[in-house]
């Protein structure tokens, strides 16, 4: 990783970076402003400098660009001098987003990396669908720091994206036994089952969460639907009928809620979907209620009983 005092070589550098912070003032000579802009990528961190007739308020923290460098490669206070930055508005193949992570948005960095393993390891539609989505800024940075949920399993920040990561990896083990499955669909399904609580989440200034008026009145299942349909259109990503209509069922579907008007899931796709949500918010739940030493632990206000389990030491012996 490049150090921020160092020179670096540009044909070393990566194409994309995400914009950490930027300030400006005005320029020495009272002609336009003077900019510089923290960027981040997992090869490289990196403070830049460069100079606007006018100011560009499209350049925010979160955001995707890419460098117009000057040469020769000089540096001024810990800041390469560039020509400008470019703002990148649609996805570019081979990007993964989850490579442009700042540690100040997740700090376990294990988590990020399997994130960009599991993106990684989709098919080139269903990748660029996923990162269609994800490549706005700041949806992509909410859809990190969010909880999954406001009281239960994962009410943390970044609970949002330790489940997701958590529910896509379990597809992962299901799907080895259950050759019927489209492992492609029921990861991307896996990876976007939650990402419209972006949306559905709010801050309060004390720390704690809230529904946001979207969340209240549409609700995270709705508001990926909106999301898939305007990443396909913008990008002109082709999926076959089949696969969109597969992939909409898992996103959409649910066990024992058909008076509602809701489907239940019945693609295997789905179904490992489910599965794999309900594993995920068990070991969660149980993992928070459990008593260490066996027997039965803590009660908690939305589960009837409960959860009994065996001592740490039976479960795992050394």
């Amino acid at each position: 990783m490049f150090n921020k005092q160092t020179l670096p070589t540009i044909d070393t550098m990566p194409s994309v970076f995400r914009i950490v912070s930027t300030s400006c003032v005005p320029a020495p000579n009272r002609r336009g402003v003077s900019y510089r802009v923290e960027l981040y990528h997992d090869k490289a961190q990196l403070a830049v400098a460069f100079t606007r007739s006018q100011p560009d308020i499209r350049l925010r923290a979160g955001l995707l660009v890419s460098v117009r460098w000057k040469l020769p490669v000089t540096m001024y206070k810990g800041a390469i001098h560039i020509s400008r930055l470019v703002l990148l508005e649609h996805p570019i193949k081979g990007v993964n987003p989850f490579e442009m992570v700042p540690p100040r948005w997740v700090k376990d960095r294990n988590l990020v990396k399997k994130a960009r393993n599991l993106l990684d390891a989709l098919p080139d539609n269903l990748q660029q669908l996923v990162c269609a989505i994800f490549w706005d800024g700041v949806r992509f940075g909410l859809f990190c720091d969010r909880p999954a949920s406001i009281r239960d399993p994962h009410s943390n920040r970044n609970g949002n994206l330790r489940h997701t990561v958590g529910v896509a990896v379990m597809v992962q083990l299901l799907a080895s036994q259950y050759p019927q499955a489209n492992l492609g669909i029921s990861l991307a399904a896996a990876l976007l089952h939650d990402a419209g609580k972006a949306a559905e989440y709010g801050a309060w200034s004390n720390g704690g969460w809230r529904m946001t008026d979207r969340g209240k009145l549409v609700g995270h299942r709705h508001t990926v639907l909106e999301w898939i349909a305007v990443a396909m259109a913008k990008n002109r990503i082709i999926l076959s009928e089949r696969h969109h209509l597969s992939l909409l069922h898992a996103l959409t579907s649910a066990p024992n809620a058909e008076w509602l008007g809701i489907r239940s899931p019945v693609t295997p796709e789905a179904t490992l979907l489910s599965m794999a949500d309900r594993l995920s918010n068990e070991n969660a739940l149980t993992s928070q209620l459990a008593d260490r030493n066996g027997g039965w632990g803590d009660r908690h206000p939305n589960r009837k009983g409960k959860p009994f389990t065996l001592p740490m030491d039976e479960i795992n012996p050394t």
